[in-house]
């Protein structure tokens, strides 16, 4: 390339010999030219690799918009609490006064009431889709369906029942259901400690047919606290028993002589006796009553298993006087024909019976027979004894 442009110079020489010097200098300048257009790009330099790779990964330049946004990066580092996000974002909060309602010390079956009250400190309606009591308390104000406006309270009364029994710690919990995203299910507790405010005496009273009033004890009232009440009413199980009293007397403690009708009594055996007060702890005292029975029979049951048509089974029954009379047994039969009296051994005060069960023909689909064994006492009472035989 040298040489070739070196031979095209020489040529430009002897051309120019004999031409005025400023023609010549015309041609020489456009041989120059000439030849400069002819390299070319050739001579650049090359731009290294690392370099062309940083140009490709640089970002498209940017509008006046895009460019006064925030990094990615800068908005995630910002804090968000999530009762502000719940209210920017136009959902219902539901914000408690007071969860737990402990209404201390109270009475054996008194009655009090109460109340819970919240707020919507959302920005949307707080609506209630489920309200739930427990045993013990009724409530009322509040409503499947009812719906709070932000800012708006709303009261959930409750009348509460205290149990029959003392106990050192009573909860009742109530629900809420909500469309509050954050807390779908709020729960509200009601506590106390029950305790007798009047003691009776005796709890349980033990009758005996063969007594005059049934052996019936005295019942007596006293008040814990050394508050004055009155009784106001007085009822047992049938009108068995009854008792005399003023309702407008007040006092600190009663005693109560009861009367037992006894034809009534040998109809109910066992009961219970409520009486009313007006002590403002306790409203109420029930005292149970329970009857030892003239007769016992063991078992007071027949249950047998395994039978099959026809084929009889043998079993011991024994009746037992619980007052230690002398009886007689005048017969032992069943509606049914089932079951019958085989043998009988008297000793003392007390009879062992043999009988024999002979189970009926069975229907495809039975698989149980039933029967009644009725045992008459001479001069006295029927005993009653069920029977039930399965198949085999």
């Amino acid at each position: 390339m040298i040489a070739s442009n070196q031979m095209k110079g020489m040529t430009v020489c002897r051309m120019g010999r004999g031409l005025p010097l400023g023609l010549w200098l015309l041609l020489l300048g456009l041989t120059v030219t000439w030849m400069a257009g002819c390299q070319g790009p050739a001579s650049a330099p090359k731009t290294p690799a690392v370099a062309r790779q940083s140009e490709a990964a640089a970002p498209a330049p940017q509008s006046k918009t895009e460019a006064a946004k925030p990094a990615p990066a800068e908005v995630q580092t910002q804090p968000v609490k999530p009762a502000e996000a719940n209210v920017a974002a136009g959902a219902p909060k539901i914000t408690v006064e007071k969860d737990i309602c402990d209404l201390g010390d109270i009475g054996v079956g008194t009655k009090h009431k109460g109340q819970f009250k919240f707020t919507n400190t959302g920005a949307a309606p707080l609506k209630m889709t489920l309200v739930q009591s427990c045993c013990g308390v009724t409530i009322k104000g509040v409503e499947v369906g009812q719906q709070y406006a932000p800012g708006q309270t709303g009261i959930l009364d409750f009348d509460y029942q205290a149990p029959d029994g003392p106990s050192p710690s009573v909860v009742r919990k109530l629900y809420l259901q909500t469309n509050d995203p954050d807390q779908k299910v709020t729960t509200l507790t009601i506590k106390s400690a029950v305790v007798r405010r009047i003691i009776c005496k005796p709890e349980v009273l033990k009758l005996l047919l063969k007594k005059s009033n049934a052996g019936c004890q005295e019942i007596v009232l006293t008040s814990l606290n050394d508050q004055p009440f009155s009784i106001t009413d007085f009822k047992a199980t049938a009108g068995t028993i009854t008792a005399e009293f003023k309702p407008g007397v007040k006092a600190t403690e009663f005693v109560l002589q009861p009367k037992v009708d006894m034809a009534k009594l040998e109809q109910n055996m066992r009961g219970q006796i409520s009486i009313d007060l007006t002590h403002p702890d306790c409203n109420n005292v029930r005292v149970l009553y329970d009857t030892l029975p003239e007769f016992e029979v063991t078992p007071p049951m027949l249950t047998m298993f395994g039978l099959k048509a026809g084929q009889a089974v043998q079993r011991e029954i024994w009746i037992l006087s619980n007052y230690q009379d002398d009886f007689e047994i005048e017969s032992a039969t069943s509606p049914k024909g089932t079951i019958k009296l085989v043998d009988k051994t008297k000793a003392s005060n007390r009879y062992q019976l043999r009988i024999e069960v002979t189970p009926p023909t069975r229907k495809p689909e039975e698989t149980l027979t039933s029967d009644v064994l009725e045992i008459k006492i001479k001069n006295g009472p029927t005993l009653s004894i069920p029977f039930r035989g399965f198949y085999q």
